[in-house]
């Protein structure tokens, strides 16, 4: 039997997210706050909540140590809060603090699941908190911005109190229970009636875990209102309040424009709750479903063929259409759900970013343009692991140390950019620095002594010698360190992006920097489909890829062979043709009625020669499984199969990697 009891067990995935949510939030207070070097007064609150919930939520698991260790977090920034201020110049020891008490729950979160999982020790970081609780309580508050001794602990901010308005403290009936929901409701009482209205504590409605404070001590509320009176009546005749004092009423000071005409006041706030409501929802029962609504696909695929073959056309085109349609509905809302924001990485990247910077003594500005796009979850699950390996190499070899980029006539800190932009059933990720770049000459070499090379080296051109890099166990540095030096790296981000059903291109200037390129489908569900065919073989491209359908015997006279490969005059320009029969070794003679398919991807373009035609549709592909190994794509083409209406298999192909072996020569065997 694991660590946790059976009550536990049924709580640890509640537990899990909710602790999964609250070290989010940590790790972006921590990140912002180290930027400005300054914790501001929210962000101190903010983070003794954490601690507090943290502290509950794990005494709860019978997580005694990690409940000790939030508790004394809490117990630090308890003290910060008494001072009712921000901390200016923050010590770098304390933010090196928080970020292992942050990689520690995390580590522990990792595991929790497994069944022999035990909490690890806490004791050296115990001690540390208690040691630094202990400095800093000792020192002076000159880097405190504090109010007078005599200010109460719970107090609303100095920001609140200068604001113009009336501040009222509410108390609650003793005994009374959820007093943060009780204070929510009063606030939503009086919300209609006020032009300006805040409350100290904040955000009423989730701070469960200040109840008990708010019991004791009531809240504060700042408003501004022509109906004071109407206000304070309200606010004093509330469910369960005790008393309603008025502690400030500073009258607002009258703004006049040029003109001398009084500004217009603020109009009031709608009343009502008008937010959304949301449910969380367990990822692996939204796996499931979407499972489910991708058999019904297959299934409804297969009952129009058989409707087909038995004459059926009338019940094919009304009731099994009109079930189709809304297996469509059913797995486009799926889908939906399924979205979740691209910048939801970007905390990830900037702490890899922060923690390598330190490391090796690098400067870096990261600027982020995510935009509200959004992508499947297992695509952005799959993506931040690449990301995180391109983060790393981006700083580790691309980006200089301050000292050289001054010696280049380089600013002394670096700039690394992640842009995400989306096109037609993709996403499209970018990853580029103004660092040293990408040596040529120096990945030739090392691809030499490998034995990579398999033409003369004159003849690789500058994207094939970039993709060198790509190979498993390739490393140009070298020493070893934690980041990198072992080869390892590159080709396992080569390898997530293949399993995502993507590509990754690269780009480089030396001297100048590089750019990294992911390209991945936006869901890994389903994809809208050009099926053809080639003797008994049946294929699929994505259709976002197809442009033109062309016969064969009109563009025939248009067709050249050049290096032994052959290419099409298309559009005034010479593109390759790629015969699947030839490709694949498929016995058989091209029909005089044979068809052209003009494709281009995101990097390449090129035409596919096949027998014929099926419908355009939303298919099921399947990834490969692991039995076809790791290489079998990139050899191939083959990025996944498909199950068609008859049951038989659908091969989908990968067009960039066609394109591209067929250039080299490389077709498959």
């Amino acid at each position: 039997m694991g660590y946790f009891d059976a009550d536990a067990q049924e709580m640890l995935e509640v537990y899990l997210l909710e602790a999964r949510q609250l070290t989010g939030q940590l790790n972006e207070t921590l990140l912002n706050a180290e930027k400005e070097n300054a914790f501001s007064e929210s962000e101190i609150h903010s983070i003794f909540r954490v601690m507090h919930t943290l502290k509950s939520s794990s005494a709860m698991m019978g997580l005694k140590d990690l409940s000790s260790l939030a508790h004394k977090m809490e117990d630090l920034f308890s003290y910060f809060r008494e001072q009712a201020g921000g901390i200016e110049g923050v010590q770098q020891e304390m933010f090196d603090l928080l970020y292992r008490f942050l990689d520690f729950i995390e580590d522990e979160m990792e595991r929790m699941s497994d069944e022999e999982y035990q909490p690890g020790s806490t004791e050296s970081l115990l001690d540390e908190v208690t040691k630094y609780l202990n400095d800093v309580s000792r020192e002076p508050a000159s880097g405190i911005a504090a109010a007078s001794q005599e200010e109460p602990q719970w107090a609303p901010s100095s920001e609140m109190l200068k604001r113009p308005g009336t501040i009222v403290r509410v108390r609650f009936a003793e005994g009374c229970r959820m007093e943060h929901l009780r204070a929510f409701m009063l606030i939503r009482q009086v919300k209609g009636m006020c032009t300006d209205l805040e409350s100290y504590p904040e955000d009423l409605e989730h701070a469960q875990d200040q109840a008990e404070e708010i019991g004791k001590h009531g809240i504060y509320i700042r408003f501004e209102s022509e109906q004071k009176e109407a206000v304070l009546t309200a606010l004093s005749q509330g469910l369960f309040v005790e008393s309603c004092e008025v502690m400030q009423d500073k009258a607002a000071q009258k703004e006049s424009s040029p003109c001398g005409k009084q500004k217009a006041p603020r109009p009031a706030a709608p009343q009502g709750n008008s937010e959304l409501e949301f449910l969380n929802v367990r990822s692996d029962r939204l796996d499931k479903l979407q499972n489910l609504a991708r058999e019904m696909i297959i299934q409804i695929m297969t009952l129009e063929i058989q409707l087909d073959e038995n004459g059926m056309k009338d019940i094919k085109e009304g009731a099994a259409h009109q079930i189709n349609r809304l297996i469509g509905d059913v797995e486009h809302t799926v889908m939906e759900m399924r979205m979740v924001p691209l910048e939801r990485i970007v905390p990830k990247l900037r702490r890899i970013l922060r923690d390598i910077c330190r490391d090796e003594n690098k400067e870096v500005d990261f600027e982020v343009s995510c935009g509200d796009i959004e992508a499947d979850k297992s695509v952005v699950e799959y993506v931040s692991e690449a990301l995180l390996h391109l983060i790393r190499n981006a700083v580790d070899h691309g980006i200089e140390s301050p000292q050289e980029r001054a010696a280049a006539g380089k600013a002394r800190k670096g700039k690394i950019k992640f842009s995400v932009e989306s096109t037609v059933g993709e996403v499209m990720i970018t990853i580029s620095d103004d660092g040293q770049g990408l040596d040529s000459d120096k990945i030739l070499a090392r691809a030499r002594d490998m034995g990579l090379l398999t033409k003369p080296q004159e003849e690789y051109t500058k994207s094939e010698i970039l993709n060198m890099i790509l190979h498993p166990g390739f490393t140009t540095k070298e020493e070893v360190t934690e980041y990198s030096g072992r080869g390892v790296g590159l080709d396992v981000v080569k390898n997530v992006l293949e399993n995502a059903g993507g590509n990754l291109y690269i780009d480089s200037e030396k001297g100048r920097g590089s750019t990294f390129t992911l390209v991945v489908p936006l869901t890994l569900a389903t994809m809208e489909c050009v099926r053809f065919r080639v003797e008994d073989y049946r294929f699929s491209l994505p259709a976002r890829y197809v442009h033109r359908f062309l016969e064969y015997r009109e563009n025939d006279p248009g067709v050249r062979e050049i290096n032994g490969r052959t290419y099409m005059l298309f559009e005034g320009r010479m593109v390759p043709l790629i015969d699947l029969r030839e490709f694949f070794h498929i016995e058989g003679t091209t029909p005089e009625d044979a068809t052209i398919i003009y494709a281009r991807g995101t990097e390449k373009e090129g035409c596919v020669l096949v027998d014929g035609l099926y419908e355009q549709k939303r298919i099921v592909v399947k990834q490969l499984p692991p039995l076809f190994g790791v290489d079998f794509r990139r050899k191939t083409g083959v990025s996944g199969m498909s199950i068609m209406g008859t049951g038989r298999i659908c091969t989908a192909l990968d067009l960039e990697i066609m394109l591209r072996l067929y250039e080299r020569g490389n077709v498959w065997e």
